[in-house]
């Protein structure tokens, strides 16, 4: 059996396709993992290097997740692949003792939400925290809600920051640069004025309240304050190996 056919059986057992390509030649991680779609709808699509034969370590045909895992070296890189509300989705898996569907969705779940009570959206978490008051603090109102470049916002009924630190934000520079480095920034470049700039803090304590919107996911309803959490794939180290983002 090649590892097309392997990797094609595990797949079916929870309903979804995937297809197997060389790496591109810029390609420098051993596997690269992506949403594609044609005429028949979603598939996985997993481009690996030379020699990488990824592995399964658990399938939930119920729950429509499973488990892969690369070796890379001396590193074992794990992922959950599955399928949440609308459409397939893959993240990377922090933590050692990851083994199972079980355990990658434990060790994405950020450490304020264990063991209590939370509303999820996609990567993000919602907390109730009763002690907040919104006196004195701007209020947002339909504002997104992103982890980054190419990522489609969460759009939020009102929301609110506190603490953090503020940058400017723009297409080519997604993840922001200082206030000072933007004005050193456009007094050095002329084209660097035209960017679309928006002003947004970073770091900051975040809280929402009401609706939150999302065109893969089902619409959430806040009832008060909640502070906001996302999940803990940046903390794994081949997170940058997900192609795909919601």
């Amino acid at each position: 059996m090649t590892t097309e056919e392997f990797l094609r059986r595990h797949f079916s057992r929870m309903g979804a396709r995937v297809r197997l390509n060389d790496a591109g030649e810029r390609q420098t991680a051993k596997i690269r993992i992506d949403i594609g779609r044609d005429r028949y709808g979603e598939f996985f699509d997993l481009r690996c290097q030379d020699g990488v034969a990824p592995e399964i370590l658990d399938v939930q045909p119920d729950r429509q997740h499973l488990v892969l895992m690369v070796r890379d070296e001396g590193a074992k890189n794990k992922f959950l692949l599955g399928h949440d509300e609308r459409h397939w989705f893959a993240a990377a898996v922090p933590g050692d003792n990851v083994r199972d569907v079980r355990t990658a969705i434990d060790s994405l779940r950020p450490a304020q939400a264990v063991g209590r009570q939370s509303i999820r959206q996609g990567e993000w978490f919602f907390i109730a925290d009763p002690r907040v008051t919104d006196k004195g603090v701007v209020i947002h109102r339909n504002e997104p809600l992103s982890r980054g470049a190419g990522s489609k916002p969460h759009i939020c009924e009102e929301l609110m920051r506190r603490s953090g630190v503020a940058v400017m934000v723009s297409r080519k520079y997604p993840t922001g640069i200082s206030l000072a480095g933007y004005e050193k920034l456009i007094a050095s470049d002329t084209k660097a004025r035209s960017l679309d700039w928006r002003r947004m803090i970073r770091d900051a304590t975040v809280y929402a309240r009401g609706s939150v919107r999302h065109s893969d996911h089902k619409t959430i309803y806040l009832d008060g304050w909640h502070r906001v959490y996302m999940n803990r794939e940046a903390v794994a180290k081949h997170a940058p190996q997900i192609a795909f983002l919601d």
